[in-house]
């Protein structure tokens, strides 16, 4: 898969909003990854997707899998076994952030970790099985499975929708809890905020069409509550010219940095002790006439590193689709699982541990 950089990656966008011609991108965290493809060119071998039914090529991807060739891979039992980063390096990170949030130096941090995750299930049976309002898989990188909007285009109306606030929805009250924890109230007033200043760079009339609602969002194995709002503004009419110049303009997403979004980057750019990739990046589809896109979280990509079995296997896969689909129990693959949540000058370093490691599941149900 050929990478474009930022800039060639816009030109081309812009031209194909121009064309109205519709199209896929996807957008590393730093920008210095991109993809943008046109729909009718998508191999499903290479990149597969489902924006909440409305835009997929589902179809073609498990046909071209041979999914649908007399594989029981849905009845194959997930193993998820997960390795999250211990408290002591977690604490190693957030006591210095904690220091600059009480020095002002940020109002709101989205610290992330890698959690080395084992699973006998390929990434592209884990795309076919999990269910999420946003699914992608992209080869041989990553697998993101997201409940959380990006941007969205309609009629020439913009619209973001930064999700912040989470809680296991299995406890008691867990929406009121949700809903009145001061910490909680903060973090999301700080990424609205942030929003509305990041949608007035690109639209005149910016501001919050809805305010702190909750999503319950299925795990698999229960559920979580998450709470989002929604910031809108109107676009110029020439903005299908301008579409990779616009959505550009707001990279990164807000609500997977911080507030204020440069300052509070360049501490987590330090803070962080290994590289984002694609996670917490963005993917989107242009039809034409209107976008919709996702923010990468839930994301599990290959590990670098991998037992010869793994090697094995994934060489067998390339050669002999049909058989190699169909996994034996015992053949573990390894992957990272990157996660992590919002950090304030209120938060808790055990309770902001523990939401990191909520949010490592699989959606299988």
């Amino acid at each position: 898969m050929k990478f474009l950089d930022q800039s060639s990656a816009i030109a081309l966008m812009n031209q194909l909003g121009s064309e109205r011609t519709p199209f896929l991108f996807i957008a590393s965290f730093d920008t210095t990854k991109n993809i943008v493809v046109p729909l009718d060119e998508i191999d499903p071998l290479k990149i597969a997707y489902d924006f909440h039914g409305q835009y997929d090529n589902i179809a073609d991807f498990k046909e071209t899998y041979r999914f649908n060739n007399g594989h029981d891979y849905q009845n194959i039992v997930p193993i998820w076994q997960i390795m999250p980063p211990s408290f002591s390096n977690y604490q190693h990170a957030f006591s210095p952030l904690m220091a600059a949030l009480k020095a002002k130096e940020s109002h709101l941090a989205n610290l992330t970790f890698p959690t080395s995750v084992k699973c006998n299930l390929t990434l592209p049976e884990i795309f076919a099985r999990t269910t999420a309002k946003y699914r992608i898989f992209l080869k041989d990188h990553f697998c993101s499975f997201s409940p959380e909007t990006f941007v969205t285009i309609h009629d020439g109306v913009i619209a973001t929708y930064p999700m912040k606030g989470t809680i296991n929805a299995a406890l008691p009250d867990a929406e009121k809890q949700l809903l009145e924890n001061p910490k909680e109230l903060d973090e999301h007033e700080t990424v609205a905020e942030e929003a509305v200043r990041d949608i007035a760079l690109v639209a005149e009339n910016a501001h919050i069409r809805q305010f702190r609602y909750v999503d319950r969002v299925e795990r698999g194995d229960g559920a979580i509550l998450q709470t989002s709002s929604i910031i809108e503004g109107t676009l110029p009419a020439n903005f299908h010219e301008q579409i990779g110049d616009i959505l550009y303009r707001l990279l990164p997403a807000g609500s997977i940095t911080g507030s204020p979004k440069q300052a509070t980057t360049e501490i987590l750019k330090q803070l962080e002790t290994y590289d984002r990739g694609f996670y917490s990046g963005v993917a989107g589809i242009y039809d034409g006439q209107n976008l919709d896109s996702a923010v990468l979280i839930r994301y599990l990509e290959k590990e670098r590193r991998t037992n010869l079995s793994a090697a094995i296997r994934a060489e067998t896969a390339e050669k002999k689709p049909a058989v190699s689909l169909m996994q034996d129990q015992e053949i573990l693959f390894h992957y990272t699982f990157k996660s992590g949540g919002g950090i304030t000058a209120m938060s808790q370093a055990e309770s902001e541990y523990d939401e990191l490691i909520e949010k490592i599941y699989l959606p299988i149900s």
